[in-house]
């Protein structure tokens, strides 16, 4: 796991972290660690650091994942506001 990730994930969950980093461990195990650092970080950014909407956007991911992309990248339109192939750090979410 990236560092950025590794850190936003300490940051937004505190005491819950061990929770979150399980849920990413079954995700990373169903998914035959074929999520990536841009679909983790989308996932992350949009629970803000709520572990039950952590949850619905991992299982939201598993039946249509470029609806999490849009949701976290977009401006609700056709608008890219961020692009998380870049880290928390590059975007300036490690304070969001």
């Amino acid at each position: 796991m990236k560092t950025d990730i590794y850190q936003k994930i300490e940051r937004d969950f505190g005491n819950d972290i061990k929770l979150a980093l399980e849920q990413i461990e079954i995700l990373d195990a169903r998914s035959k660690g074929l999520i990536g650092d841009r679909m983790l970080r989308a996932m992350i950014f949009l629970a803000k650091g709520n572990l039950e909407r952590f949850k619905q956007v991992i299982e939201l991911g598993r039946t249509d994942y470029r609806n999490i992309l849009w949701q976290a990248e977009y401006d609700c339109g056709e608008e890219q506001i961020y692009d998380f192939n870049k880290t928390f750090h590059e975007l300036k979410l490690m304070g969001k």
